[in-house]
Formats: structure tokens, sequence, C-alpha cells
């Protein structure tokens, strides 16, 4: 609770709660869905507009603009406020579930999430996907939801379907239930994701043809790749080769290798009993593949945050507590200002010399790896047989 009225006095004392940079001040991307519901609405074609003087255009698929049109059915402000509700909401639904799958589901757990949840606004991606209004924690829920129930759930994966259906990222899930030998699970999320892509060319068919056959690939609608907010493989390989614009193939199968790595280690935690473990290498991971990932789609920061305190509350020593600072100090939302003027920023906004930003740009994913590299040393440690 200590850290949450840190939190709290922070958010009131450095950048108040609906200044410009405040957690409830922005809004853009909850501005986004709702123009774009607004342009199904009106017939109109949902990949052809961009919003505001700095164009900003609908990225998701059409299945999501189609679950965005009620936004269109009240005020801009009005929308704004309910995603932000959401989301405050989503924040404290992560906690109690990633908290539930590690088997804690006393009372008491219902109020240190609370707590929790508060002091996780700190973090920068859940932090920028509150003040941006944007849905990756509502993805992050409703996988936790769907993939932390029982193995025996008749509806499990339908959850992962339709969080790909909203946005394509989740949908390596689906590679993970396949590697873990789920089958009726991932034939489930298959089955959920093709109702969500029927019912876009159902009620938007020429929406849903553009967006299959040339949108979905078109990355730079995203942002540039090089960008120090592109936090994937992709962005770090652009900064560093020449011109900015690496070849197809060689971040392909680059992306490739880092996913089969990924998968390779949340079989071994799913194997070992550490299920909560191998959902969040799996979710980390679906950010460092993707073509373009902007630092709040690092949200699976939440669950991954909680293992590596139960596994500090676990073992009692001072030591074990570098774990969850060494997951939570690289994604804290530091209060300093970038070169767009945006206050409250993650780690690889920083500027200096060009080491130094070569170093913090690639902050998010030296995370992820670092989370592999202590998942398989502590699994081939356990594996290993016993020395007299």
């Amino acid at each position: 609770m200590f850290a949450a009225c840190i939190a709290l006095a922070a958010h009131a004392f450095f950048l108040g709660w609906a200044g410009p940079f405040g957690l409830f001040g922005n809004g853009i991307d909850s501005i986004v869905y709702r123009h774009g519901g607004e342009v199904i609405l009106h017939g109109e074609p949902l990949y052809d507009f961009a919003l505001f003087d700095i164009g900003l255009p609908f990225t998701y698929p059409p299945f999501a603009g189609l679950m965005f049109t009620p936004l269109a059915l009240v005020t801009v402000a009005s929308a704004v406020t309910l995603l932000q509700v959401i989301n405050v909401l989503l924040v404290y639904a992560a906690v109690v579930l990633s908290w539930r799958a590690l088997g804690h589901r006393s009372g008491m757990t219902y109020l240190v999430s609370a707590g929790m949840a508060i002091a996780f606004t700190w973090l920068e991606p859940v932090r920028m996907t509150i003040w941006l209004g944007q849905i990756n924690l509502l993805l992050l829920v409703l996988v936790l939801f769907d993939l932390s129930r029982g193995e025996g759930s008749r509806l499990r994966g339908v959850g992962v379907g339709i969080a790909a259906g909203l946005k394509l990222t989740p949908a390596f899930f689906v590679l993970y239930l396949l590697a873990i030998k789920q089958w009726r699970s991932a034939t489930i999320a298959c089955a959920a994701f093709a109702v969500t892509v029927a019912a876009g060319f159902l009620f938007i068919p020429g929406d849903s043809w553009k967006f299959w056959t040339t949108t979905m690939v078109d990355s730079e609608r995203i942002g540039a790749l090089a960008s120090p907010a592109n936090q994937s493989i992709h962005g770090a390989l652009a900064r560093l080769w020449p011109g900015h614009t690496p070849p197809f193939l060689v971040w392909f199968l680059l992306a490739a290798a880092v996913a089969v790595l990924a998968l390779w280690t949340a079989v071994r935690a799913h194997k070992a009993g550490k299920a909560l473990l191998a959902l969040v290498i799996t979710g980390l991971a679906t950010p460092m593949v993707s073509p373009f990932a902007w630092g709040h789609h690092w949200v699976w920061c939440i669950p991954l945050t909680i293992v590596a305190l139960d596994y500090a509350n676990g073992r009692r020593t001072w030591w074990s507590w570098l774990a969850p600072l060494a997951v939570t100090a690289p994604m804290i939302a530091w209060y300093f200002t970038d070169y767009r003027g945006i206050e409250a920023i993650g780690i690889f906004m920083f500027e200096g010399s060009p080491a130094f930003e070569f170093a913090v740009q690639f902050t998010y994913p030296a995370v992820f790896l670092a989370v592999l590299a202590a998942t398989l040393v502590s699994s081939f440690r356990q594996s290993s047989p016993a020395t007299v």
C-alpha cells in the first residue's frame, strides 16, 4: 500500500491527473477508435482516413472497427473517459488474475491487488496504455483469463481468438498452445479468430479485403521502423542497419529464431509447473517478434512483475528481491521529457551519446532476453541429476 500512496502522490505532484501528460490527460487512441467506429456507421472506407494533422490511421483488423462502433454513439469526451475507466479496472483485473494463477485466492489477495494496480500505473507500458486510451490491457486480460483457467475448460482458447481478432499479435499464443500440445484449445482459438474474420467480411467486406490483402503488412502505417519507440527486434535491427531498412528476410529469420527460442523456453517452464511464467514468456515474445512494437505493447510486464514478486517472497532472501527490481526498474515511466515534448517516458527514449542511446533503446528486448536466460538456467538446474 505504501507503493500505491507513492504512485498516487507522484501522479498528482509531477503531472496532475488531467493535465496534458497526466494519467488521464490524452486519450488520442480512444479518439481514433471512436472515429473508426463512426466511419463504419457512415459507410466510409475504414483504412483511408487519417485523423488529426499528424495523420493517425486505423491500423486494427476489421473486427476491431466493428467493436468500436458503440463508441461513436457517445461524445468524444465520453468515449475517452469510458476507455480510461475500463483500462484502470483492467489493470486491477490483470493483477488479480496473475495472483490467482499462482494459487493466491484469499480475500487479502484482492485488497493487495488494488494497491499493486495503483503502483503499476507508473510502469511505462501501463501508464502509456491508460494515457493514450489503448486496448493493450484488454488483450492482456482476455488472454490471461482464458489461458490461466484449467486446461479442461470447454471454452479455453476463445479469449485468444477474440484478442487476435482485435489485434493480430495475440495469435502468437496459438503457437504456444500447439507447442504444449493443447490441440483442442488451439483449435478453439483458431475457430474464434475465424469467426472474427468472417464477421468483418460479413459487415464490411471492402474494408476486410483491403486489410487482409494490403494494410495488414504495412508496418510503416504504425511508425518509423528505426524509431527508438519501436521496442521490437525489428526496431533494434533497423537502428543498426545502414539506411535503417533491413531486408525482410533478415528480420524474418531473426524473429523466427527468437520466436522458437521463446516457445521452447515457455514449454520448459510449462513442464516445470510454472504455467504463468510460460504465459508471460509468450506474452513478452509477441511484441518482441512483431514488425513494430510501441513500449505500451509490453503490458505483460504486469504478470511478469507478479511472478518475480512471488519468487522473491518464496525464497525470503535479500538477493531474491533483486528479481522484481530487475524487471520493474527498466520499465518505469521516468519523469523526463523526450525530443517530442512528451513527459513521463520510458528509459528507451532517453537521449545521450550514440552508444548510450543504442543501449537504452534495447531496454525492453533486453528484459525479455534476461527473462529467457533466467528461466532456462533455472530449468536446467532443476533437471540436472543430483551429485554426491
